[in-house]
């Protein structure tokens, strides 16, 4: 007598794709994964895959949205937490964005590494549009509360995180280069480029927040260390 097909909820083989290819993504990279390679992995059919997605471009779309409601929850604490004033709620965040990067840093660069090449920018920005839909609202939520207590001084709060979100992403020439290094000299010169830009935005947000100098803080070595996946590690002499 034949198995009863068993029929899953179209959210739950959605999740089951993406969980398959960021994990052939994060172990041989994005270039040498096929979408059969995932069909296989998966066990489902070509048709049910298409269902859920057209191109391996959806694919990461997908993942880089999923990524960022998985770190908006994991801030969803400090984001809700009644005590903090918006300046700590929004340190919070960020510092939480952070942190999962570093948590995450290898297979977020084996997946997300394309992004960067010259002929993947429709593919970044379309992405970042995705990323923006879970992000920029959050943002927008707490400087909007921060406004309202007198926390930041900013005449447009959702003018001004769509701009802090832009000043983020303009990154992306940087981290092209950074994540294309192939030697460590070459990664701590660039490193040092990014932390000194990173430390300038910083600066550029605290201005359109109204806060003092030196209030955010996007310089992070330990990210740009977990970065470095693959190259050796630094000398520890002075």
């Amino acid at each position: 007598m034949p198995f009863p097909r068993i029929v899953k909820a179209a959210t739950v083989r959605r999740d089951e794709i993406l969980d398959a290819a960021q994990r052939l993504f994060a172990r041989q990279g994005y270039d040498a994964t096929s979408v059969n390679q995932i069909i296989a992995e998966v066990g489902v059919s070509k048709g049910a895959f298409y269902h859920h997605f057209a191109s391996r471009e959806d694919l990461v779309e997908a993942l880089a949205c999923r990524y960022a409601r998985q770190t908006a929850a994991l801030a969803d604490e400090i984001v809700n937490d009644p005590t903090l004033d918006a300046f700590s709620r929004l340190v919070g965040f960020i510092g939480t964005m952070r942190r999962y990067k570093v948590d995450s840093a290898a297979e977020l660069r084996a997946t997300f590494a394309p992004l960067f090449r010259a002929e993947n920018l429709h593919l970044f920005e379309r992405t970042h549009r995705a990323v923006d839909e879970v992000v920029l609202p959050v943002l927008t939520r707490i400087i909007v509360e921060g406004v309202a207590e007198q926390t930041f001084d900013t005449a447009d709060p959702e003018s001004a995180a769509e701009v802090i979100l832009h000043l983020l992403r303009s990154n992306r020439e940087l981290i092209t280069t950074l994540y294309m290094a192939g030697d460590r000299l070459t990664f701590e010169r660039l490193a040092r480029q990014l932390l000194d830009k990173l430390t300038y935005l910083g600066t550029v947000i605290d201005r359109i927040l109204g806060l003092p100098e030196g209030s955010i803080e996007l310089a992070d070595r330990d990210m740009l260390d977990a970065l470095a996946c693959g190259l050796d590690k630094p000398s520890s002499a002075a």
